[in-house]
This record gives structure tokens, C-alpha cells and sequence, in this order.
């Protein structure tokens, strides 16, 4: 069934991948717009812009109440959480005040589960998060909370995102490229879980058309050590050194994300057997190439 989905951060890195999964499965696409310039970058995705921010969302109502699903898939650091939040509000009035079923779909992010030396998966506490996401879970149950009979309601879980020129990976290439080496915070020998954005956008596309609700993880199943994933991305830069930033250095610079960026999190997907999802992309230690010449060409 065809369906009419708006999805906030329309041209952001996961929002954008999104977008163009779900307008290459048929469905009609609206996406939020906050310039001239992004209007032209979401018609190029093949969606149809819509004019807003974070923040001001409720302004938007009427038109979001005639979408049959709505997705939250930005993120303003500078507007923060009161935004995230106002968002959540919005869409999920829009949900209520719209006419038949409805699917509302919040992206957060696994590190709300903060450490996890051991396997991870959905139904794992989040009452430990790391102190840069501290609001999300609170976030998190606001959405969970809301569906029903007719809101099939879900948050979906990205790991680190791979693949094209944005997101945590790119300054790998971009630092083996310009200094010689891979840089990380801290040790390396924490590990991270990672999804490719192609995937991770399958995912969305599967919750949203089964009216999947729950919580579901996006990662491949690998969580490999830092330092080991560095590697392979300065390797296929033509490299292969990294170099450690301790993280009482990274604080300085980066403040609680530094912390969050040493966490050792070993995290699980069992839930995407649910809706048919397996990430077709290698782990990120196989596909360092690859995304090395997504890098490359972007």
C-alpha cells in the first residue's frame, strides 16, 4: 500500500537515506524544508518540501495530520532537546488528529544504553545513558507511550553510521588522507556497533510499512574495536596509522560527546527479524573500501 510519510531532517545524513528509500518503494514523501536551497535538495531526493524547523512544528499541523506516517529523523544540537521535543508533540498530535491508522517513528540512538560489554539487544535498561543523550530515553517513552489501537508507534535505534561523506566515520578517510592517520578518542580498544545509512533506511522502510511498534536496533551485528575499525578505514585511505586522543584531551574540544565516544558497546538487532531486515552491507572492517569510495565520490 502506497502511503503519504513526512520525515524531518529530509536532507540530513539518516533522514536523507530515508527519504530515498521509501520514494524507491513507491511511497509519497514530504520532507521537512527550512530554506529555498534544501526545497530544491529534497525534490532532488524525489520528496515534496515542506516549509519549517525544529521548534516550530506545531505551525505545521494541518498538513501533518494528512500524512499516514510520520518520521522524526533530525537533529538540531543547537536547538537541543526542548526542539527534539517539541517535534515529538507535534508529530504525534498530528497522528491523533488524523483521520484512520497512523505510525509514528523517533529516531534516537544506542547510546542510551550507555556500556554494554555484553550483546545488547532491545529490551536492554537504558537507565544508565551516556551523559550527551541523557534526555533521549525520557524522549524515548514519550513516543512509546502514545500508541495505541490506531498509532503504531516506534523508536529506532541507529548505531555509528557509515557510508557517504558524513556522520562519525568520514573523519577517518579525511584524517588518513590529510595527516596520515585515523584518529580516535581514547583507548581503541572500546568497540562500537555500526550500520551502513542504505541499511539503516531499509530498516525504517520495513517498521513503517508492517506498522512495526517497540523499539528496534539499526546495527550489523558487528561491534568491532575501535582502534581495529580506525585501521581499516586508514588502510583503505592508503594508510593504515591511527592515533589515540585520550579522552581527558577530547573533553576539552568535545565536551560529554568524548565520553561517549569511548564507551564500549557491544549491541544486538533481534527485533529486525521481525519486520525482514538484515543489513546487506559488510561489517565496517570488510567494507572499509567500499565506503572509502563512497567517501571519495560524495
Amino acid at each position: 500500500m502506497v502511503m503519504r510519510i513526512f520525515v524531518t531532517g529530509a536532507t540530513g545524513y539518516v533522514g536523507g537515506a530515508v527519504v530515498e528509500a521509501l520514494v524507491r518503494a513507491g511511497h509519497r514523501v514530504t520532507g521537512l524544508s527550512r530554506t529555498p536551497e534544501r526545497d530544491a535538495a529534497v525534490r532532488r531526493l524525489g520528496a515534496e518540501p515542506a516549509r519549517g524547523g525544529l521548534g516550530g512544528l506545531a505551525a505545521l499541523l494541518p498538513l501533518l495530520a494528512e500524512h499516514d506516517a510520520l518520521v522524526h529523523a533530525a537533529v538540531d544540537y543547537g536547538l537541543g532537546p526542548p526542539a527534539d521535543r517539541e517535534a515529538i508533540d507535534a508529530l504525534l498530535a498530528a497522528a491523533r488528529a488524523g483521520k484512520g491508522p497512523r505510525a509514528v517513528v523517533y529516531t534516537s540512538g544506542v547510546w542510551v544504553l550507555g556500556e554494554t560489554p555484553a550483546p545488547a539487544g532491545e529490551g536492554a535498561p537504558v537507565d544508565r545513558p551516556a551523559a550527551a543523550v541523557a534526555w533521549r530515553p525520557g524522549h524515548e517513552r514519550a513516543v512509546l507511550e502514545a500508541g495505541g489501537d490506531r498509532i503504531a508507534a516506534a523508536v529506532i535505534r541507529p548505531g555509528i553510521v557509515f557510508g557517504e561523506k558524513r556522520g562519525l566515520v568520514s573523519p577517518w578517510f579525511a584524517g588518513a588522507l590529510a595527516e596520515g592517520a585515523a584518529s580516535f578518542v581514547g583507548t581503541g580498544a572500546q568497540r562500537w556497533a555500526f550500520v551502513h545509512r542504505s541499511d539503516l533506511a531499509e530498516l525504517y522502510r520495513l517498521v513503517l510499512e508492517r506498522r512495526a511498534r517497540g523499539i528496534f536496533h539499526g546495527v550489523d551485528g558487528a561491534s568491532p574495536p575501535v582502534r581495529e575499525a580506525a585501521e581499516a578505514a586508514s588502510r583503505a585511505a592508503g594508510k593504515g596509522a591511527t592515533r589515540a586522543i585520550p579522552v581527558e584531551e577530547a573533553r576539552k574540544t568535545m565536551g560529554a560527546m568524548a565520553d561517549a565516544l569511548a564507551m564500549d558497546q557491544v549491541v544486538a538487532a533481534p527485533r529486525g527479524a521481525e519486520v525482514g531486515w538484515a543489513p546487506r552491507h559488510p561489517p565496517f572492517v570488510n567494507d572499509a573500501p567500499g565506503a572509502f569510495r563512497e567517501f571519495r565520490a560524495a
